[in-house]
């Protein structure tokens, strides 16, 4: 990012492969659509070049992109909201890799639909910590919340990700 502060164009490609897929996944969970993601993951990376200047480098890129992605989501749903239009978004939500010893509670498919079924701001905490891997911290940076409230979200969701999947293999079974 120091690089492409001082004006490297390579720099800012190297970003762009780095972050532009995991980017992209989480504005896909945002906005329940690939169409309107790609629009947004454009606009992300026009921000990213109109705030350069304004990175802090005693900060890490990632979270700062992932929280410029945010905002420009939320700067999008309050522009569509004032012009009244009606938006009907598809589910779909990232490919959530499962790990071995969760496999035995569902599917990706199956962990997919329980995700959806969670509250936004738990399904949000709980992708960005487990899914990004990003620090509480980190995401309490990002949404505007305390370390606590990030942590204690992400903790919920797991929590009823684990009862929606438990009931829906009672459901099967």
């Amino acid at each position: 990012m120091i690089r492409y502060q001082a004006g490297s164009m390579d720099a800012f490609q190297e970003i762009y492969v780095q972050l532009a897929p995991g980017v992209r996944r989480y504005l896909c969970h945002l906005a329940y659509g690939s169409e309107t993601a790609d629009d947004l993951l454009q606009e992300t990376f026009l921000q990213i070049h109109r705030s350069r200047a304004a990175y802090n480098a005693a900060y890490a890129v990632k979270p700062w992109v992932f929280g410029l992605a945010r905002n420009v989501f939320l700067m999008n749903r309050r522009a569509a909201r004032r012009r009244a239009e009606v938006h009907k978004y598809r589910q779909e939500l990232p490919e959530c890799p499962v790990p071995p010893e969760v496999e035995r509670l569902g599917s990706t498919d199956e962990v997919r639909r329980c995700i959806a079924g969670l509250s936004t701001d738990q399904a949000e905490a709980l992708l960005l910590h487990h899914e990004w891997g990003f620090s509480f911290e980190e995401i309490a940076g990002m949404l505007g919340i305390s370390a606590a409230a990030a942590r204690a979200r992400a903790s919920r969701g797991m929590a009823d990700l684990r009862g929606a999947l438990i009931d829906l293999r009672k459901v099967s079974a």
